[in-house]
């Protein structure tokens, strides 16, 4: 990678922080529950912005690895690509249907990288992780309604 596409790809990234940055300097007067997810999103861009461009900054010509915009290529090993796929979201949206969306999240990841082949440990805590943020932002920070799920509808 010559060093033309290195400067570019540190102003790429310098400006995705200054637009992150940009955001969190004009939501810091709003009231919380207009700003929330612009300052914890724009928080989280702002840090990731300024971890690339240290890496890319840190990395020699030598290092580079081919560009970041290019897509790997599918391997065409399944017939049922998107078959498989659609299954996914339409079981996920039946769950969520079923169960509710706060218990439906982690049963959904669980099941999603067992399927896949993550161990038990990162399994759970990819699910414990995935339900702390549904619950933390939705249910304390949001205070969304969740519809009553059908499967606890049908208790009653």
């Amino acid at each position: 990678m010559n060093s033309r596409m290195k400067t570019e790809g540190l102003l790429f990234t310098l400006f995705v922080g200054v637009v992150m940055a940009s955001a969190l300097w004009f939501a810091r007067d709003w009231p919380v529950r207009a700003s929330i997810g612009v300052l914890f999103l724009g928080g989280i861009g702002v840090v990731l912005a300024l971890w690339q461009f240290i890496l890319d900054a840190k990395r020699s010509d030598a290092n580079q690895q081919r560009s970041q915009f290019e897509m790997p290529t599918m391997a065409a090993d399944s017939q049922w690509g998107n078959v498989e796929i659609w299954s996914w979201i339409i079981g996920f949206y039946l769950l969520i249907l079923l169960v509710g969306f706060p218990i439906a999240v982690p049963l959904f990841v669980l099941s999603y990288s067992k399927f896949y082949g993550a161990n038990w440990r990162l399994g759970i805590s990819l699910s414990v992780i995935a339900w702390g943020f549904v619950y933390g932002v939705f249910e304390k920070i949001l205070h969304v309604p969740w519809p009553e799920p059908l499967l606890f509808s049908l208790f009653r």
